[in-house]
């Protein structure tokens, strides 16, 4: 069947124009997102989080908001105006459970901009943590959070999450951890941070797939305990972390690589324990000024302490070999640093790998 040219023109029309229909009907059929403002349009946090619709933004402005929690169940932004004035704090006289300030119960939630605290309660036990994360793909990303049981965690029992960001937050003075990770989360970044005068800096207890870098974790009564394997940590400033057990890394996990790290004042530089503490390459690092720079629980553990052609630098390496000298100005000492049978960096630097302002 042949067609003559109007009838082509015709029937390109009619299908540009079907075309279209289906794009305006699917254009218009789709929810508008919203910003909800706080408390022009909602008195309390609470009651926007409540009438929120999948996509849009609570916008909370400066001010004190003393709720009992503020719980988020769908995809949304909650954007605080100033972190250092737009404060939210969980939990109200009278009650004696916990919980959390925020409790983010489902995926894509981005939490930004906000000074998060417990209600001031006269048993410790009581007050709240401060963010609950308990979906994939949240952000939580340029806040304070301070005075609560734990900064930020993923549940008890805990959830598994993945692909988290918690990025350029101070985290201080929490009872527990400032951040507390169990359960198996994987593919989380940790980047960037200020965690200090917690008791337990940072908890990354289990799971895989970790980027935790730019941290600093400072004057917590533990620096950091890494359960989880397969991830990097890479640039961070573990200083001053003391505790009973004179810990900054406790390392628990396999497969993990360290380099960069600054790793300095501590009780322990970096102790080993758990029975998959095994296999973890650290390179690049700088271990100064600890009482201990390693602690090494079971002869068992075997670290790699150098990449093949460069280790760490050792405040007391000096002293331990005195000596030693430099191998034709490459910046490698001619003599290993030795840890114990299983545990040597055949590379040591001369010079330190990270300077620190």
């Amino acid at each position: 069947m042949h067609m003559n040219k109007k009838a082509i023109a015709l029937f390109v029309a009619i299908a540009i124009f079907a075309a279209t229909l289906v794009s305006a009907f699917i254009v218009f059929s789709q929810p508008k997102r919203k910003t909800l403002i706080v408390p022009e349009n909602y008195a309390m946090v609470s009651w926007a989080l409540g009438n929120a619709t999948a996509g849009d933004t609570v916008y909370v402005k400066s001010g004190t908001y003393n709720e009992r929690s503020f719980s988020i169940d769908k995809p949304l932004s909650l954007i605080g105006e100033d972190k250092f004035n737009t404060i939210l704090i969980g939990g109200v006289e009278g009650i004696t459970g916990g919980g959390s300030t925020i409790s983010v119960k489902t995926d894509n939630v981005t939490v930004s901009g906000f000074t998060i605290r417990s209600y001031d309660f006269k048993t410790p036990a009581w007050y709240f943590f401060g963010i609950y994360v308990g979906g994939d793909y949240c952000n939580i990303t340029g806040n304070i959070i301070e005075n609560c049981q734990s900064g930020i965690w993923n549940g008890d029992p805990p959830k598994n999450v993945s692909s988290g960001i918690i990025l350029k937050n101070t985290i201080s003075n929490n009872l527990e951890a400032g951040i507390e990770l169990d359960d198996s989360p994987h593919n989380i970044m940790i980047a960037e941070n200020i965690v200090a005068s917690n008791f337990l800096g940072l908890a990354v207890i289990s799971g895989d797939s970790f980027v935790i870098s730019e941290n600093t974790v400072v004057n917590n009564g533990g620096g950091a305990y890494f359960g989880a394997s397969d991830s990097t940590i890479v640039g961070n400033n573990f200083t001053s972390n003391r505790n009973r057990d004179g810990v900054a890394l406790n390392v628990a996990g396999s497969n993990n690589t360290f380099v960069y790290n600054y790793i300095a004042d501590n009780v322990v530089g970096a102790t080993f324990s758990g029975s998959a503490a095994n296999d973890n390459m650290f390179y690049n690092n700088d271990f100064i000024n600890n009482n201990e720079n390693t602690k090494i629980t079971f002869t068992v553990y075997n670290e790699t302490w150098d990449n093949g052609s460069v280790g760490n630098y050792w405040s007391d390496y000096t002293a331990k070999y005195p000596s030693a000298e430099e191998i034709d100005n490459t910046g490698i000492w001619n003599t290993p640093y030795v840890i114990d049978a299983n545990n040597t960096d055949f590379y040591p630097r001369v010079k330190r790998a990270v300077i620190v302002s």
